[in-house]
């Protein structure tokens, strides 16, 4: 079968780009912002004749394509939905009209964090401009393209050396010797990106479609999964500072009680750390 992986520079995507090719399915993936070896340019703001160009011949699109900044969705609304709405939508047009079945990632934070985890039943409260993108592409995509498979995620993670990776950021900035500071008062599903991706697949394989959760399998504070972030690179605990995510005077809002559950999929990967 052959697949095209959109965003695949992305932590999601580069890792879905492995899994496939591990498998032994034939898949290109391709980057709009950040270049890598192998990938192939697209833009999914460019015009239709393009993104159709993209997807003829293929039988699975995957779009874990996105700008996950929520601080700069807030502050750039218009923008984000260029990306996070209508650039998905156009190429899950494209997609069915190729014959092609369509992945979409999604996230926790079309939830607004208010008596979490959430399973995919639960009514979405979206906070901030990103959480509210990320449900209208969600709806819109599904109103037009129903045998597309939604998946929802959250706090995903992995071991690479990635900017949009949260382990590696708390590892860097331990290594430069400064504290990091991480919420004890926000609750969420911490995902590892190789266990996501390959229950996305088996998942979309076995013929799932519409809205779906996949998430790790143990639900912990920001400050916790911190901790254990340090431990895991032979760091002190201590080094790690318990705040109010109030304190971080963040511009977009963040849910606190949120994490996913799943009523379709058992959870995804091992607990971080070891675990309870």
């Amino acid at each position: 079968m052959r697949h095209i992986v959109v965003g695949a520079s992305g932590q999601v995507g580069s890792h879905l780009l492995r899994c496939l090719g591990a498998i032994g399915e034939q898949a290109v993936g391709t980057y709009y912002s950040r270049p890598a070896p192998g990938l192939i340019y697209l833009d999914l703001a460019g015009d239709e004749a393009a993104l159709a160009a993209a997807v003829a011949g293929t039988e699975w699109v995957w779009i874990p394509a996105a700008m996950p900044d929520v601080d700069r969705c807030e502050r750039e609304p218009a923008w984000s939905w260029q990306v996070n709405v209508k650039g998905p939508l156009k190429l899950a047009r494209a997609a069915a009209q190729a014959g092609a079945r369509t992945v979409f990632f999604s996230s926790d934070y079309v939830f607004d964090g208010i008596g979490g985890p959430f399973a995919e039943g639960d009514r979405p409260r979206p906070l901030q401009t990103y959480g509210r993108h990320k449900l209208e592409a969600e709806q819109a995509l599904l109103a037009d393209v129903p045998e597309a498979l939604v998946v929802r995620t959250a706090w995903v993670y992995s071991k690479e050396r990635h900017p949009r990776n949260f382990v590696h950021r708390v590892v860097e900035a331990l290594a430069a010797g400064q504290r990091v500071p991480a919420a004890e008062d926000q609750w969420n599903t911490p995902t590892d990106a190789e266990a996501l991706v390959s229950a996305a697949w088996e998942a979309a394989r076995a013929g799932l479609s519409g809205v779906l959760h996949l998430a790790g399998p143990e639900r912990l504070t920001r400050y916790e999964f911190t901790c254990r972030i340090a431990e895991a690179a032979g760091y002190p605990r201590d080094r790690v500072e318990p705040v109010a995510l109030g304190s971080l005077s963040l511009p977009a809002a963040r849910p606190l009680d949120g994490g996913l559950k799943s009523t379709r999929w058992a959870p995804v990967g091992a607990p971080f750390g070891g675990g309870t």
